[in-house]
């Protein structure tokens, strides 16, 4: 189910939007002024249960190797398990990830995802 808004107005707020990557979202003649963030999008937990990760991975990981992967994406995907295994994300998980495991749902979400 879509979130639609039309020219709703959000102003002096530390977060205009918090939603999951999972939120069909669709604005139009919505303005942010003076926020501290006009959208803050964050992978929920059912998500990282999906993708094969803990529930308390840091937000700041994901948000990072997403934005790695979306300016990757056009690369064949030895670079993108590459740029997954070098991630802050891939050293904060440890010996517990599998690489291919993980790897492949990272770039199967992010796709997903756009």
């Amino acid at each position: 189910m879509a979130i639609i808004m039309k020219d709703c107005h959000f102003e002096n707020n530390g977060t205009g939007i918090k939603a999951p990557t999972s939120a069909d979202i669709q604005m139009s003649g919505t303005t942010f002024v003076r926020n501290g963030k006009a959208l803050d999008i964050y992978v929920s937990a059912v998500d990282l249960q999906k993708l094969g990760l803990p529930p308390d991975t840091p937000q700041e990981l994901m948000q990072e190797i997403i934005a790695t992967l979306q300016g990757i994406s056009a690369e064949p995907a030895k670079v993108k398990q590459e740029a997954i295994e070098n991630s802050r994300l891939f050293k904060w998980l440890g010996h517990a990830a599998s690489l291919a495991t993980v790897g492949t749902a990272l770039v199967q979400f992010v796709t997903a995802i756009g």
